[in-house]
C-alpha cells in the first residue's frame, strides 16, 4: 500500500479533515461496502505519517479478513474504492465552499423538476444574494461574479419562456449580453497576463499565442475601448472594473511606456473598494509582472518593486491558499530588498517565510538567501559558501546565482575567479535558452560592465569611465545602482 496513491491523498488530510472523511466513509448514501469501511479504520491508525511494515498489504489484509488467505484482486478493489471515496471527498470539500455554484445548480434542478413557485422564491433569494455578495466584496473574483449573474439571469428567461411568456418583457437579453462580455474580458486578461509571465519565465514566443494575437488586434481597433465606453454608460462600478483590467492588459502590452504602467497601479486603488482582497492581491502581482516587463530602462525599477512588495507583505497577500510561498516569488523579494539594502525587513522576511516554502525547495533558496544577506553584510566569503551549497536548483534561478558569484568575485578583486565565471555563464547561456531574451541581455550586460570595472580599477581611463558610466545609466541593466555605486568607488580612489 505504501507506493499507493491513497496514502499519499490521505496524507494531506488536516486532522479535521480526517474526522470529517471517516463520516463520508461511513455514510450509506456515499459507501456501503463494509469492507471499505474497515480499510480505513486500520489505516487512520497509523497517522499522520501512514508508514511502517503494518501497512504493508497483507498485514493490512489480516486485520480486515482474519484467518482468510490474502487475495491480491479483492485487496486491489478495496484500496482502488476507498481511493475513489477519497477523491470524492476532495470535490465534495471545494463544492461545499461553491455558494454561487450551488445556487445556480439548485436553481437548473428546480427548473427541470417544474418546480414554478420554488423557483420564484429561489431566485429571487439567490440574486439578492449574489447582488449582497458582490457589494460587501463576499467574492473570489469580478469574472467569477459576472459569470454567475450571466448564467442565472439566463435560466430566469428560460423560466418565463416556459410558464410566463407574456411577462417576458419583464427582462430583456441585454444584462446577460453584458454579464457575457464582461466575465470574458476579465478572464481573457487575467490569462493573458499569465501568458506575459510564461514568456518571461521559460521564453514562450508571444506571436505563437493565440490570445496575444486575438487582444493585440482587438486592441489595435476600437473594440475594447467601445465595451469599456458602453459600461461608464451604465448604473455602477463595473465600468472601474474594467478599466482596472484594461490597464492592465496595456500595460502588458505596450510595455515600452512608463505611462501605462503608472495609470494600471493608479487604477488599483480606484477598484480597492470594490473588489474582495483576493482579486486586489492578483492585481498587485500583475503589477510585479507589468513592471517587470517594462522594456525601458527605469532608474527607480527597484523602489517600485519593493513598494509592491510592502503592500503584498502588509496585506497579507505574499502566501498561496495553503499556506505556502511560491519558490520563484521568495527568491525575487529576496533579491529585491537586499538590492535596496532593506536588511531589517529581508532577515525578518526571511525568517518568517523560509518555514513557508515548499519542502523541496526550501534548502536551497534558505541558502540563496543567506548568500545575498551575505553579501548586503560585507561577507563575500560568507556569501560565497552559501552559493556553493545550493543543490538542484533550476535553470532560470541559475543565472542569478552565476551573476551573483560574478558580483562576489569583483567585490573580491578576483579577477581570474570572474574570467572564468564570466564565460562559464556565456556557455551556460548558449547553451540553455530557458529564460527570455531579455533577462539574457540584461545579465550578459552586466557581466559586461563589471569586466569594463575590473579595467578600469586597474587602468584609470577618465574617458572611459563617462562612456562606461552613461551607458549603465541609459540601458536596462540589472543590480544598476550597485554598479553605479562602484564605479563611483573607482573615479573616487583615482581622485585621492
Amino acid at each position: 500500500m505504501h507506493k499507493s496513491s491513497l496514502l499519499g491523498i490521505i496524507r494531506t488530510f488536516t486532522p479535521k479533515e480526517l474526522i470529517k472523511f471517516e463520516d463520508f466513509v461511513n455514510s450509506p448514501y456515499f459507501n456501503k461496502n463494509k469492507n471499505v469501511i474497515n480499510l480505513f479504520a486500520e489505516v487512520k491508525k497509523h497517522a499522520p505519517e501512514y508508514t511502517g511494515e503494518m501497512l504493508d498489504k497483507e498485514r493490512v489484509w489480516e486485520k480486515i479478513f482474519p484467518g482468510k488467505e490474502y487475495n491480491y484482486g479483492i485487496m486491489k478493489n478495496i484500496i482502488h474504492d476507498l481511493s475513489v471515496l477519497c477523491e470524492s471527498f476532495l470535490s465534495e470539500e471545494i463544492y461545499s465552499k461553491k455558494e454561487s455554484r450551488r445556487s445556480i445548480d439548485l436553481l437548473e434542478s428546480i427548473l427541470k423538476r417544474d418546480l414554478k413557485r420554488n423557483f420564484e422564491n429561489s431566485y429571487d433569494a439567490i440574486a439578492r444574494t449574489f447582488k449582497k455578495n458582490f457589494d460587501r466584496k463576499n467574492i473570489n473574483f469580478s469574472d467569477e461574479y459576472y459569470s454567475h449573474q450571466k448564467k442565472i439571469t439566463d435560466l430566469y428567461e428560460g423560466f418565463l419562456h416556459l410558464y410566463d411568456p407574456q411577462l417576458k418583457n419583464k427582462i430583456t437579453i441585454i444584462p446577460s449580453c453584458e454579464y457575457l462580455i464582461y466575465a470574458f474580458l476579465i478572464e481573457s486578461i487575467k490569462m493573458f497576463q499569465k501568458v506575459i509571465g510564461h514568456s518571461l519565465q521559460y521564453n514562450h514566443p508571444l506571436n505563437e499565442n493565440i490570445l496575444y494575437n486575438v487582444f493585440k488586434k482587438l486592441d489595435e481597433g476600437s473594440m475594447i475601448t467601445d465595451i469599456i465606453e458602453y459600461s461608464e454608460k451604465q448604473p455602477g462600478k463595473d465600468h472601474l472594473v474594467l478599466k482596472c483590467y484594461y490597464s492592465m492588459f496595456r500595460a502588458l502590452r505596450l510595455n515600452d511606456n512608463f505611462d501605462n504602467f503608472k495609470e494600471f497601479k493608479n487604477n488599483i486603488s480606484k477598484v480597492n473598494d470594490i473588489l474582495p482582497e483576493s482579486e486586489i492581491s492578483f492585481l498587485y502581482y500583475a503589477l510585479m509582472t507589468c513592471l517587470t516587463n517594462l522594456k525601458i530602462t527605469l532608474n527607480n525599477f527597484g523602489k517600485e518593486y519593493f513598494y509592491i512588495i510592502k503592500i503584498c507583505h502588509k496585506r497579507n497577500f505574499l502566501l498561496n491558499e495553503d499556506g505556502s510561498i511560491s519558490p520563484h516569488f521568495f527568491f525575487s523579494i529576496v533579491n529585491m530588498a537586499c538590492s535596496e539594502k532593506e536588511l531589517a525587513f529581508a532577515e525578518k522576511f526571511i525568517s518568517e517565510y523560509t518555514p513557508k516554502i515548499p519542502a523541496d525547495f526550501r534548502e536551497s533558496h534558505f541558502n540563496y538567501a543567506m548568500s545575498k544577506m551575505n553579501f548586503l553584510k560585507g561577507n563575500f566569503e560568507t556569501s560565497l559558501e552559501y552559493l556553493s551549497k545550493i543543490q538542484n536548483e533550476d535553470k532560470s534561478m541559475k543565472y542569478y546565482m552565476k551573476n551573483d558569484q560574478i558580483t562576489v568575485y569583483y567585490e573580491l578583486n578576483d579577477r581570474e575567479s570572474f574570467e572564468y565565471a564570466y564565460d562559464t555563464l556565456k556557455h551556460f547561456i548558449r547553451k540553455n535558452r530557458l529564460t527570455n531574451e531579455s533577462r539574457i541581455l540584461t545579465l550578459t550586460n552586466y557581466c559586461g560592465y563589471i569586466k569594463a570595472m575590473f579595467k578600469l580599477r586597474e587602468k584609470f581611463d577618465s574617458y572611459e569611465y563617462d562612456t562606461l558610466k552613461k551607458k549603465i545609466e541609459l540601458t536596462k541593466t540589472t543590480n544598476k545602482g550597485w554598479l553605479i555605486r562602484k564605479l563611483e568607488e573607482i573615479k573616487a580612489d583615482n581622485q585621492n
